[in-house]
């Protein structure tokens, strides 16, 4: 299953990466409503933070109406069921959930609905990549 991964560090915080996600999905230039988070996690070390696409997704299995669901080895969120309780947002061991600001609904990465992920291609650092399993093993064979 294909995610978006940090590579290396060099994260510098901006947050452009959570505005280019907010803007994409919602047309709003907001930080709250993006669906990859900045996170500080020492004065000077920033990391992004987003979905991992869990094979055993935790956030879908706490879900009481079925509003999560793996569609082509994507986690996704049908807002016309999720009825905002949170409870997969809690669930969520790396955090990468959240409710969004304004409407309360669940939200979390889809990869840009399989158009090219905006907050991999605005990062002016270059530290987020999307990781396809596939063109991984292929990498990994091409070194060898």
């Amino acid at each position: 299953m294909a995610r978006i991964v940090y590579v290396g560090k060099g994260c510098t915080g901006c947050k452009t990466c959570s505005v280019a996600c907010a803007y994409a999905h919602d047309r709003a230039f907001s930080v709250k409503a993006g669906r990859i988070w900045v996170v500080k996690e020492e004065p000077l070390t920033d990391v992004p933070v987003t979905c991992y696409q869990c094979v055993r997704p935790p956030c879908k299995d706490v879900c009481p109406v079925g509003a999560i669901r793996r569609v082509d080895d994507l986690v996704v969120v049908n807002e016309s069921i999720c009825i905002g309780c949170g409870a997969c947002v809690e669930a969520c061991p790396f955090g990468a959930m959240t409710l969004h600001p304004s409407r309360g609904l669940a939200i979390k990465c889809d990869l840009c609905g399989g158009k090219e992920p905006q907050c991999v291609k605005v990062c002016p650092a270059k530290v987020l990549k999307l990781q396809v399993p596939a063109v991984v093993a292929q990498e990994k064979r091409a070194r060898k």
